[in-house]
């Protein structure tokens, strides 16, 4: 690894911490949950975790839900091959953190994310001694990356995601980014085309392997039970059901609006809006009640004539896909404050038809083949929102054709997580006897 980058990121990492500390701190109360494990995030184990973790696990990082979802697919299809494998999860963000929670065993230890403080990082690498050391997508901690390099620990990128944007910004510091990320000991591909981006910021071509997407390989399928309408809403499987997946703050009234233009064509229709971070229930509640609508909270489970329920509860999203008519996936509108999609591809597997919006830079090039394609929907607007839903809703074959296309284009990811798994084994496999002759 490059010793001046590594050099200026520890120099500056105390004065952007106390930086962002407080911004991370609110938004950490706000979304609940912060204070679970959370000496963890600084260093500090029980002496109980330490016994359970023990040595020689192998360690995978997720920042938040999405990352949760392939760390935990990795794992159910590494297990299949290696039993006796037992894994360390560690989770940045507290909603993440409850879901992996919910799979955790003796094989799997799940734990808040340790700040990457130098000194700190290295104690605790050199304290759990992992047989390698996974990270899902793009969310790399330097000081950790070095720490296990020292000690020869494999260190490999998953599920690697590197956006055209990133690409753009790595390759103008490629002096200082291309040896830190030939410190890695593989980088797993997602995409083909993702291969001339990582080459172009002077990666070795060695390193990187193509697996496929696991976040969108249904080989393994998820673990969540087939979801009952609950009785107190009243509702019918035959009524179509809107879902509006993931939202962010400013789609939750555009997606309303377009609900109430589309029960003018059909009455029955039933709205269930899951916003990505739940803490802003009160305000999602207080926003759409300037439309005049009652709304059910799932977590209190009252009544609502207009059919719209706020699912804000933790871990229950993935059921409701197969229940679902037609789905929007949010992060996506011109009207949201935050942009650049969510994950699209569950409730396509989930075997429904799929609404977004024309900002998905974090799942493109798949996204424009998705609605190339005719898989998926583009809307902008409560307008477009509203007329897509009275089409697909009138039409069940075309419904029934944009699913049969999806399925079509994700073959290609189908294995990735096998892939993935197998590529990892084999490295593991190459260290361990690299130590056995080194001791020999």
């Amino acid at each position: 690894m490059n010793r001046i980058v590594l050099f200026i990121y520890k120099l500056l990492f105390i004065p952007l911490l106390l930086i962002l500390l407080p911004g991370y701190l609110l938004r950490m109360a706000r979304r609940g949950g912060y204070r679970a494990k959370a000496a963890q995030r600084f260093g500090r184990f029980d002496h109980d975790a330490l016994v359970r973790i023990g040595i020689g696990r192998i360690w995978i990082h997720a920042a938040s839900v999405g990352e949760v979802g392939i760390a935990l697919k990795f794992i159910s299809e590494y297990q299949l091959q290696n039993p006796e494998a037992r894994f360390l999860l560690s989770v940045t963000t507290s909603t993440g953190l409850a879901i992996a929670e919910q799979q955790s065993s003796d094989a799997l230890e799940v734990i808040a994310n340790p700040i990457d403080f130098p000194l700190l990082t290295g104690k605790l690498v050199k304290r759990l001694h992992p047989s390698a050391l996974l990270f899902v997508e793009a969310d790399l901690w330097p000081n950790r990356v070095e720490a296990a390099c020292n000690l020869g620990i494999p260190v490999i990128l998953i599920n690697a995601r590197l956006s055209a944007r990133s690409a753009r910004r790595f390759r103008r510091a490629r002096a200082f980014t291309a040896p830190f990320f030939n410190s890695l000991s593989m980088i797993q591909l997602t995409e083909e085309e993702d291969r001339e981006r990582w080459v172009a910021l002077g990666v070795r071509p060695e390193l990187l392997h193509l697996t496929g997407n696991i976040k969108y390989d249904t080989s393994v399928p998820a673990s969540s039970n087939p979801l009952i309408l609950p009785e107190e809403l009243g509702w019918s499987r035959e009524d179509p059901l809107f879902l509006a997946a993931s939202t962010h703050e400013g789609e939750e009234l555009e997606i309303a609006r377009a609900y109430q233009l589309a029960r003018q064509r059909t009455p029955s229709l039933r709205l269930v809006i899951a916003p990505r971070h739940v803490e802003r229930r009160s305000a999602i509640v207080e926003s759409l009640g300037t439309l005049g609508l009652s709304i059910m909270l799932r977590s209190e489970g009252t009544a609502s004539p207009d059919g719209l329920l706020l699912l804000d509860t933790t871990g229950e999203l993935s059921r409701w896909y197969p229940v679902a008519t037609i789905v929007f996936v949010g992060k996506s509108l011109p009207c949201s404050v935050n942009r650049g999609g969510q994950n699209m591809i569950e409730p396509l597997q989930g075997g429904t038809s799929v609404l977004i919006g024309p900002h998905t830079g974090n799942f493109e090039p798949l996204a424009t083949r998705l609605c190339n394609a005719g898989a998926a929907i583009r809307v902008s607007d409560a307008a477009g929102i509203a007329a897509s839903l009275e089409q697909l809703l009138s039409n069940p074959s075309q419904r029934k054709s944009m699913i049969s296309s999806a399925t079509a284009i994700l073959a290609n990811h189908q294995g990735a997580s096998q892939r993935s798994s197998e590529l990892v084994e084999k490295l593991l496999k190459i260290a361990e006897d690299s130590e056995v002759k080194s001791r020999d």
